[in-house]
């Protein structure tokens, strides 16, 4: 391939390059990849407009060029000014809550920023197509596209390109149906915030209106849910597992209660928050309860605080929006996000020292969610595919593939730095609360499959390793405490314990689900238990 060649081929690939290349410096590098792939088509539209001198095939390359372009300009400026997916809940929030005078000054504040971008775009956009158009056909040759390495190149990237709009997650980033979801998005936001509002204030005004509280219930008072993210308690040592994953919660077991056979009524996060912190059940758990244990707080006059590692604009609405304070800390959505939990810490010790004198705090992790790989820092990579273990040894005798096997390595090494953030969440707790009374539960919304039962790694609602999860519970003066393997608990049932260690009541209680801290608990799952079955 000559010099002339090359000159050609590299004036035809630079927008796809460009395309591509813009949103992966910014800081979303798989988007890029899958964007630059998607617009090599207009690469061909190039080579039609050059080769047939045509005017309508000039047009329609210069157009799929400036939407391609206009495009990744667009989800970078997110990165560029707020280093965060433009997916993000609260730029999805914003959007959605902006009024005309507060984009009007949006567009003020950064108007030299965007002046200046959009006028080195429009010059290196007419230079370009000039260029193209002009004075690369003088260098145009019979010959440019038929050396074996243009050949095989032009087929390699074709196919590449095929690909990218046969996978859906990848064609899901093409311009057309990226910016027609978002603006569902946007106005999907606007209808869940209508209704979500409506839901807090059925919430609320039940709470006043059915609300007891114990004249035994302390002045002061702290009391921390934790709540992560798909951790099944099969993967926990202190629960018998072979690897050696909790050593936090196995010195804390004379201190703990830990419950292994705890179970999620449901293996996605929003289903089982919704059964978690409501009164919602598995068989409606579509629908909104018209009770909240968030509520029944705010009632007694707890100041309740949601602070997340979790990027989800339904939660951030439905939840987040009804407590006295968020946090997130957390600016990107879906399973390339990799901010880890741990940098709620600095957040949660702030609260810890807020005087205010009854405190309930919810502190959301991401957990162990896919991508596993990116749930703990590099320090935290204990097993890997040399450890060579018991549990690789069951996982070959059971036929789970190579990439499964590395996904439970991942998935071990996340849990490792969970039970490592206990470790510390809890030694803040003691060391930064002085509330008379005070309560520390752990428990995680759902568990994962990884290589279990089945050939897989994920949500499984159809194991039980996606619904088993631990469930860690300390508070003062309690006297059971240590592990327990067999006694069974339903997580839906957290919100009335919880409410129980806070003091709180509410009138025909024995209609709603149980106190799991009691003596005479017993495990009522609903009608379609097992649930994987």
């Amino acid at each position: 391939m000559n010099h002339r060649n090359i000159i050609v081929l590299a004036f035809l690939f630079i927008p796809a390059i460009f395309t591509g290349s813009v949103l992966a410096i910014a800081g979303n590098l798989s988007d890029g990849i899958r964007l630059g792939l998607l617009s090599l088509p207009g690469t061909w539209l190039l080579y039609l407009a050059i080769h047939k001198s045509h005017i309508a095939w000039k047009f329609a390359a210069i157009l799929w060029w400036c939407i391609f372009w206009t495009d990744a300009l667009l989800r970078s400026s997110s990165w560029f000014l707020f280093k965060s997916d433009n997916d993000a809940h609260f730029i999805i929030q914003a959007i959605a809550n902006t009024t005309l005078q507060e984009s009007m000054e949006f567009l003020q504040f950064h108007a030299w920023s965007l002046a200046l971008g959009f006028m080195v775009t429009i010059l290196l956009s007419l230079a370009y197509f000039f260029g193209i158009f002009n004075l690369l056909p003088k260098l145009w040759s019979k010959k440019t596209f038929k050396s074996k390495a243009t050949r095989y190149s032009s087929i390699f990237l074709a196919v590449l390109a095929l690909a990218s709009y046969v996978i859906e997650p990848s064609l899901a980033q093409h311009p057309l149906f990226y910016w027609t979801d978002y603006f569902s998005k946007i106005q999907a936001f606007k209808d869940q915030i209508k209704s979500h509002k409506h839901v807090q204030e059925i919430w609320q005004k039940n709470a006043d209106n059915n609300l007891l509280s114990s004249q035994q219930a302390y002045a002061t008072q702290t009391h921390t849910l934790m709540i992560t993210d798909s951790v099944t308690s099969q993967n926990l040592s202190v629960c018998g597992y072979e690897r050696h994953t909790t050593p936090a919660l196995e010195k804390y077991a004379s201190s703990f209660q830990i419950f292994c056979n705890a179970y999620s009524p449901a293996a996605s996060t929003i289903s089982s928050l919704k059964m978690t912190l409501t009164e919602a059940e598995k068989s409606t758990q579509e629908q909104y309860a018209s009770e909240s244990m968030l509520a029944y707080a705010k009632a007694a006059g707890f100041k309740v605080y949601w602070i997340s590692n979790q990027n989800d604009s339904y939660i951030s609405s439905l939840f987040g929006s009804f407590v006295d304070e968020q946090v997130y800390v957390n600016h990107r959505s879906g399973r390339s996000s990799a901010s880890l939990d741990g940098n709620l810490l600095p957040v949660y010790q702030k609260i810890l020292k807020d005087p205010f004198p009854k405190k309930l705090i919810i502190v959301h992790f991401i957990g162990a969610h896919p991508n596993y790989q990116l749930r703990y820092p590099e320090s935290f990579s204990k097993f890997t595919t040399e450890t060579n273990d018991i549990v690789e040894q069951k996982l070959e005798q059971n036929d789970i593939g190579f990439w499964v096997q590395q996904q439970r390595n991942y998935y071990d090494n996340s849990i490792v730095y969970q039970d490592w953030l206990i470790d510390r969440f809890f030694k803040t707790f003691q060391n930064n609360d002085i509330a008379e009374f005070r309560s520390f539960i752990f428990v995680s919304d759902h568990g994962n499959e990884v290589g279990h039962e089945i050939d897989f790694a994920g949500h499984s609602p159809n194991t039980k390793a996606g619904y088993q999860v631990p469930l860690v519970i300390w508070y003062d003066g309690m006297k059971n405490k240590g592990v327990d393997v067999n006694k069974a608990i339903n997580t839906a049932d957290l919100d009335n314990s919880l409410m129980s260690l806070m003091g709180l009541h509410e009138k025909n209680e024995q209609y709603h689900s149980p106190d799991f801290l009691s003596q005479n608990y017993l495990f009522k799952p609903s009608a379609d238990w097992p649930y994987w079955q």
